[in-house]
């Protein structure tokens, strides 16, 4: 498999759809044999990326590859994995209605009469962390217990798949899960 292929092809669909772009957002995969995480680098469009420019960081933390900066974000990502060691794939982004939760520093909460309710059951907030330290995943353990997605106090969202194509989706899905539930609190 080549991860560095993969993280740049779901990199560019995931700017196309306009989820992240050159500032905001960053997805990565684990090699569970290796331990080898492929994340994007810092400060470059994603619809852009080359698998050559896609950063390989060893299990020490040491970039052994790549063109660019890995990611600020490299510790959240590296959290996840630790926290759910089901899951291959990370995606990290600013998509405005669950951010907007996150910067009211409030939980998600489904309804439970919903299909959608069995995916990501009520999506945690966690406190604020500064981005780029270890501060902004303090708390990730027990929010993605069980569930895909968590919420970046003051920040933004983090979700988890099997694969990017099913972190992408899952995000997608709570992304429209919010708009609908704040178009639905408009009519009232």
């Amino acid at each position: 498999m080549n991860y560095a292929e993969i993280v740049a092809k779901f990199s560019c669909m995931a700017e196309e759809k306009g989820m992240v772009n050159s500032l905001e957002g960053n997805l990565s995969m684990i090699d569970r044999t290796t331990g080898n995480i492929y994340i994007t680098p810092s400060h470059k469009a994603k619809r852009l990326l080359t698998p050559e420019m896609i950063c390989v960081v060893d299990p020490q933390g040491e970039q052994i590859g790549g063109t660019g900066k890995k990611s600020s974000e490299f510790f959240l990502h590296e959290a996840a994995y630790k926290a759910r060691p089901d899951c291959n794939a990370v995606f990290h982004c600013h998509a405005p209605y669950l951010t907007a939760y996150a910067f009211a520093y409030r939980d998600f909460n489904t309804d439970p009469n919903t299909f959608l309710h069995t995916i990501f059951g009520n999506i945690v907030c966690l406190p604020y962390g500064e981005h780029g330290t270890h501060a902004i995943h303090k708390g990730i353990e027990e929010a993605l217990n069980g569930r895909p997605v968590a919420l970046l106090g003051g920040h933004g969202v983090v979700c988890v798949g099997e694969d990017l194509e099913d972190a992408i989706g899952i995000l997608e899905a709570a992304e429209n899960y919010a708009k609908t539930i704040f178009n639905r609190d408009q009519m009232k």
